[in-house]
């Protein structure tokens, strides 16, 4: 008996081999035609068999999916169609990487560079129309149909953010970060006599040379772009501290500033997520050290001031804010933040006030501690007044100095 179940599945996998061999002939002969409607039906046929098929088989399925589906875009459900396009044509590329064969995958080469251009030139002229998510998902199948050019899974990360599309960003980024991606390159310019246009050469020094000894190229160049990894860090963070994400943010931020300690941009995003998680001591620690190699940087200045009058230590908050004003004369709210603390004392001095008693010595101190008050309110008005010749727009500015005046204007 077991005999017998035996003879009958090899039977069974020699039709089921016969059936997928003709289908994937029908298939081939009505692409070769260029009848993709009734070639999709075939290879319909095709698919249910596919398990059993061996792996040249499954390449050239892959393969006249990836035809068909890319000359049905043309005429219908283009977006899906040419996803569902470059999902075949990468699969043929893994599969005959893996077997160590190259035949459907020689064919695909011209077809998958052709269809690449096309591909990133729609995202640019998306992007250049500020259609981000669609450029961003462009970029990505870019990247999907040619991994080695990783640059496109960066632009696919940073459309998304231009779109809002963090989700998606942040897996983007993520790959990124897995694939340890620099985004540091360099390549090759000159300028073509015939039109006065700048050309890049891209990698190819050997050819942009060439046509500068031949003459009709000029003023060449090496172009290098920085490295973007402190960026890509910087932005994964930024996504997850708005999750309220902390710990992870944390991990991508401090290794994006050990990475470049002197990027003020990873620098102010570190010190915000320390802020954010009410780590004063965090905090100071590396501003302090940031200020050790650059005193001349007035915002860290101010947010020292900020977290030393949250401390209450008004004199050391007081010493930071100006120094930020002799940095930076513009930053508006270094003025706010010495209002705010000369309007600190305020609150004591009401108190005061308002325990003085009627006694004859009871009303001298009321009259001392009100001209006490007047000054203070002289002082942070002086200070508002400051910050709204850089700002007007202000509202709560306005609005707090107008209370002031009006009080002072009544104690006239």
């Amino acid at each position: 008996m077991k005999n017998k179940f035996f003879a009958i599945s090899i039977a069974l996998v020699s039709l089921s081999a016969t059936a997928q061999k003709a289908e994937l002939k029908e298939a081939s002969k009505l692409v070769d035609k260029k009848n993709f409607s009734e070639a999709r039906v075939a290879l319909e046929k095709v698919e249910p068999l596919l398990g059993s098929a061996n792996d040249e088989q499954k390449a050239e399925y892959y393969f006249l999916i990836g035809q068909t589906a890319l000359n049905l875009a043309a005429t219908q459900d283009q977006e899906k169609n040419v996803v569902k396009a470059v999902e075949a044509f990468k699969k043929v590329t893994e599969i005959e990487k893996a077997s160590k064969n190259n035949k459907y995958s020689a064919k695909a080469e011209p077809i998958t560079t052709l269809l690449l251009a096309q591909i990133v030139n729609e995202a640019v002229a998306d992007n250049t129309k500020g259609k981000f998510k669609d450029a961003s998902r462009k970029f990505d199948l870019g990247y999907q149909l040619s991994p080695k050019d990783t640059v496109y899974l960066y632009y696919a990360a940073s459309t998304a953010i231009s779109a809002n599309d963090y989700d998606f960003a942040e897996s983007k980024y993520k790959e990124l970060v897995n694939l340890n991606y620099d985004g540091k390159t360099v390549y090759y310019t000159a300028v073509e006599k015939a039109n006065g246009a700048v050309q890049s050469f891209g990698n190819d020094k050997k050819m942009r040379d060439l046509l500068v000894r031949q003459g009709t190229h000029v003023q060449p160049k090496t172009v290098t772009e920085p490295s973007q990894r402190g960026e890509i860090l910087k932005n994964l963070s930024l996504i997850l501290m708005n999750k309220e994400n902390y710990s992870e943010a944390e991990q991508y931020i401090t290794k994006a500033y050990q990475n470049n300690p002197d990027d003020n941009d990873v620098l102010m995003s570190l010190l915000n997520l320390y802020s954010q998680t009410n780590r004063n001591d965090k905090f100071v620690e590396i501003a302090n050290a940031a200020l050790a190699k650059n005193p001349i940087n007035a915002l860290l200045n101010y947010n020292l001031g900020i977290i030393a009058s949250n401390e209450n230590k008004d004199d050391v908050a007081k010493n930071y804010f100006q120094k930020a004003i002799q940095i930076d004369p513009k930053l508006e709210n270094a003025y706010l933040g010495l209002a705010n603390l000369t309007l600190k004392k305020d609150t004591e001095i009401t108190n005061e006030m308002n325990n003085t008693g009627t006694s004859n010595a009871g009303q001298q101190k009321f009259k001392a501690l009100k001209q006490q008050k007047i000054g203070i309110y002289k002082e942070a008005l002086e200070f508002l007044k400051q910050a709204k010749s850089i700002n007007s727009q202000n509202e709560s500015i306005n609005s707090l100095m107008d209370e002031i005046q009006l009080y002072l204007d009544s104690e006239k």
